[in-house]
């Protein structure tokens, strides 16, 4: 028997987006799992059309604190998590169920994938937003999400890195996220973080350790990295955007907010990042 796969994803009010997203997977996975904060649209309607399994939990506001929730309902082993605006790309969906039976036959617990984004507004692929790698194909039972925003899952094993042709796809407009909901993430990840986990090497603490006044610097290295080292899509006037508003925007302002709260939310940070948001809610409930 080929090894069977569980499809999870997260909606609130997604009804625009999630039949695009379940047509995309609905012929190489074996369940659909929505995990649906309340939707007021046809959100519910239209997963339970495809066979999903809905399960409606209070909203967070983001989708962290309800990945383990979704895990533990899926049927089987092997998971493909995906937001409701990405898609598989075309190869990566012909391929997924060998590459999954490979990877377990080899021994690998996880498969991870370049992430592209494509913006809707511009009509092209964002300039560096390939580069990083994302595991959201894995074997249930080794993986470990905490509930912190933005949060990369612990995997326990061998992880399996994919050729760069298979991608997943984040599409939308990047530039009609509202300067609100911009903040309220910064904002999270400011309450969550005690120490910011993505930022490792020398000269980038550095430089976050003078924003915003080195803002300019912080985009240009961006630039810099993408453009000349790594050599990815060629400049546009979409990537130059985008690199001010809403990315940089973005981290700016959780640095921001990192620096200057007081010393009770600093402590909350220090503990919800050891034990992970998930656990302490639990701890709550409890």
């Amino acid at each position: 028997m080929s090894t069977r796969i569980s499809f999870i994803t997260f909606t609130r009010n997604s009804g625009k987006r999630l039949k695009l997203l379940l047509e995309n997977v609905k012929d190489v996975v074996d369940e659909i799992i929505v995990v649906d904060g309340f939707s007021v649209d046809d959100t519910v309607e239209i997963a339970r059309s495809y066979g999903a399994k809905v399960f409606q939990r209070k909203p967070w506001g983001h989708v962290e604190p309800d990945r383990m929730f979704a895990l533990s309902k899926a049927s089987y082993d092997w998971i493909l998590y995906l937001d409701d605006d990405e898609l598989l790309g075309r190869k990566l969906k012909n391929d997924l169920r060998d590459l999954i039976e490979k990877a377990d036959k080899e021994g690998f617990v996880a498969l991870s994938t370049v992430r592209v984004y494509y913006d809707v507004a511009c009509g092209q692929l964002i300039l560096g937003s390939s580069l990083g790698r994302q595991i959201r194909i894995y074997r249930k039972d080794r993986v470990m999400y905490r509930g912190l925003i933005h949060e990369l899952p612990a995997v326990y094993g061998k992880i399996l890195d994919l050729p760069e042709e298979y991608l997943i796809v984040h599409y939308g407009s990047q530039g009609s996220l509202s300067a609100r909901k911009i903040v309220f993430y910064a904002l999270l990840e400011s309450l969550e973080y005690y120490q910011h986990p993505f930022v490792h090497s020398i000269i980038k603490r550095t430089l976050w350790g003078f924003s915003p006044l080195s803002a300019p610097l912080i985009i240009l290295r961006r630039l810099i990295i993408d453009c000349i080292i790594k050599r990815n899509h060629g400049l546009n006037l979409c990537t130059l955007t985008r690199a001010v508003y809403p990315y940089f925007f973005y981290e700016i302002a959780e640095s921001i907010l990192t620096r200057f709260r007081d010393k009770r939310r600093t402590q909350i940070s220090k503990i919800i990042q050891k034990y992970g948001l998930i656990k302490l809610l639990e701890r709550e409930a409890s």
